[in-house]
């Protein structure tokens, strides 16, 4: 019959087939995505086939109604329509059983495992900082508050965040096992709006956090850190921690956050002295305006700065 399609058999069925095949409870988030993935897709499926098989009821009394029941066509209908009903009961139950599994899965965190004496270090030099740092051992990540580290709107390290950074560096350094790690600075904001001036050296929200991991970036490598173990970047506001306020004022989203991972760089080095001497600087601000507010013009950068952003 020229108005009833043939039934495709889809590769999701073996999709499900592997996913009810997990053994055990505990899975990581790359399996758990598959199987959710699978199972989200047998239920698009699911409403397609039930679709076709309403669809191919409606025509088959149309049929039955316009041609004798031992025509070819009413009899193609019939087995088909029957075909489609045992997929779809087939579906059906697979859907419950994935639905069943997905019910007991327990997430296990994603975690990254630094060895157990970087992993006492960074939890010390989170305790000895309350209220300016906080330690993350799941994501072996150390978080800097914004408005303690730095001058208030400002991407200059201010005198107990320029404290807690040398330290960190140092542990870095002296921490046995640590010098396998490299560090990944990034910086965030909130939403409050940052007003363009001629005069200022960053333009939004982005280019702050930027500068401001590019600040605990260079005082890392001041410390002894080297140079190719530390990156650096800025997420501006659009990683919030939490949901900003109404006005954007929202102190909890405004950090910088160094993760430490293993070092993936087997490359050749710098001079590690020339090296330093030749890092990008952040560019100087007089600022002392709150977050998110318009800051007080900056000296031109040194003949020798970099200027990051344009």
């Amino acid at each position: 019959m020229k108005n009833v399609k043939a039934l495709r058999i889809v590769p999701i069925l073996l999709l499900a087939g592997a996913a009810l095949g997990l053994g055990g409870c505990q899975v990581n988030r790359s399996t758990y995505d598959e199987l959710l993935n699978g199972y989200n897709a047998l239920k698009v499926r699911n409403v397609e086939l039930t679709d076709e098989n309403s669809g191919l009821r409606a025509s088959l009394d149309d049929l039955r109604r316009s041609v004798s029941t031992g025509s070819d066509a009413a009899g193609d209908a019939i087995a088909l329509n029957s075909k489609l009903r045992i997929e779809n009961e087939s579906l059906q139950r697979k859907l419950a059983e994935l639905d069943a599994q997905l019910q007991n899965l327990s997430m296990q965190p994603l975690t990254v495992a630094l060895d157990s004496q970087t992993d006492s270090a960074l939890s010390q030099l989170a305790s000895a900082y309350p209220g300016l740092l906080t330690y993350d051992q799941a994501r072996g990540m150390l978080r800097f508050t914004s408005d303690v580290t730095f001058a208030s709107g400002s991407y200059e390290l201010s005198e107990a965040g320029r404290n807690a950074v040398r330290e960190f560096g140092r542990l870095l350094q002296t921490t046995p096992n640590a010098a396998q790690y490299e560090i990944i600075v990034v910086g965030h904001t909130d939403t409050q709006p940052v007003t363009m001036r001629e005069s200022r050296r960053f333009r939004d929200n982005a280019e702050l956090s930027a500068f401001r991991a590019l600040s605990v970036r260079n005082d890392l490598v001041a410390s002894g850190v080297e140079p190719f173990r530390v990156e650096f970047a800025g997420f501006g506001e659009t990683r919030p921690m939490v949901p900003n306020a109404a006005n954007g004022n929202t102190p909890a989203n405004r950090r910088v956050e160094a993760f430490l991972r293993k070092n993936s760089y087997t490359g050749l080095t710098a001079d590690p002295v020339k090296s330093r001497s030749a890092a990008p600087a952040a560019p100087r601000s007089n600022r002392s305006s709150t977050p998110g507010t318009t800051p007080s013009p900056a000296p031109a950068p040194a003949n020798n700065d970099i200027e990051v952003f344009k």
